[in-house]
């Protein structure tokens, strides 16, 4: 009996010194496997701290493509979308004879956004209407009439801003026009007939002194990257219309309102989103360590996504208004 028992224990014995039966972990897992649960958290910490800067990366290449999306096709369709708008306000204005015929409406100066004219070229395919104001908000719309100068058709020199690229670039082609060529501007006194007389570039200063003048006022060079102003000059053909008293002087505009002016008030805006922006990515990396890299980004990007378009679009009311 005893030798039974003995026989019986020996084959154990022996499996037990070979590791047969017995389970045996691989060093890191085991390592890992006697951790704490602060400790296994602090560990994920470590690893993924690692790929902070990768994501850095990436966020930044998504933000620097939102910013040029907004400037691009994203842009021209918002540009689109506001045109139409702006169409029906400014056809109603005029069909019930409320349009604007001077800086002043109802006692107070016209609401900058409000559209006062439709600018029509021909040779270049230009139908926009044009709103009061410059800043690259305003521009983002359309053309802009700069509010220290006349309406089309009145007596005096009126100007109009309008962007070379961005936002559908409504001037991009302003450079193919030729001396001579005709266009007109519709407003709330009517259709007012003008002919080109000068294209000038840069410092160039404008020729002659017509009763009414329109100057049209772009960026020339390469797209988003201009290297000077253009302008072209068009002088009244139809009958000069009725000037109300001028309010707003050169010297009252903004530097925001002026061509290649940016709004240096949009920083605030940026600010706010670029913490927005971090309280996202330390959520993103907080859930990479508790869910899964992959389960983070999937609820992560496309809050990225918003953000970053949201910032870019701040970030272009900073830029040149007439790119």
């Amino acid at each position: 009996m005893d030798v039974t028992v003995m026989q019986s224990e020996a084959p154990s014995s022996l499996f037990q010194e070979l590791g047969v039966g017995r389970t045996t972990l691989p060093t890191r897992d085991r390592e890992a496997s006697e951790l704490s649960a602060p400790e296994k958290l602090a560990a994920g910490w470590k690893k993924d701290v690692l790929l902070v800067p990768g994501a850095a990366l990436v966020i930044l290449a998504i933000l620097l493509v939102s910013l040029i999306a907004q400037l691009s096709f994203m842009g021209a369709i918002s540009h689109t979308r506001n045109q139409e708008v702006l169409y029906s306000q400014f056809r109603e204005s005029l069909a019930n004879a409320t349009a604007p015929t001077g800086q002043v409406a109802d006692g107070a100066l016209i609401a900058l956004g409000t559209p006062v004219a439709l600018l029509e070229i021909p040779a270049i395919g230009v139908k926009e209407v044009v709103v009061e104001g410059t800043t690259s908000t305003q521009l983002m719309s359309g053309p802009g009439h700069s509010r220290d100068s006349v309406l089309p058709g009145q007596s005096g020199n009126a100007v109009v801003v309008g962007r070379q690229a961005g936002y559908g670039g409504p001037f991009a082609r302003l450079g193919e026009l030729k001396v001579n060529q005709k266009f007109s501007v519709t407003t709330g006194q009517g259709v007012q007939q003008y002919k080109i007389s000068a294209i000038r570039q840069g410092d160039q200063a404008p020729v002659g002194n017509p009763a009414s003048r329109l100057t049209l006022v772009s960026a020339a060079g390469t797209p988003f990257v201009p290297s000077k102003a253009l302008f072209v000059d068009a002088d009244l053909t139809s009958p000069v219309q009725a000037t109300p008293t001028q309010v707003l002087s050169q010297s009252s505009l903004a530097r925001a309102e002026r061509a290649f002016g940016g709004e240096s008030g949009a920083w605030i805006a940026v600010a706010l989103w670029l913490q927005v922006l971090a309280v996202v990515v330390i959520a993103i990396v907080v859930a990479a360590v508790r869910w899964g890299k992959v389960q983070a980004w999937v609820v992560g990007l496309p809050l990225i996504l918003f953000v970053t378009l949201s910032m870019s679009e701040q970030v272009t009311r900073l830029l040149p208004n007439v790119l």
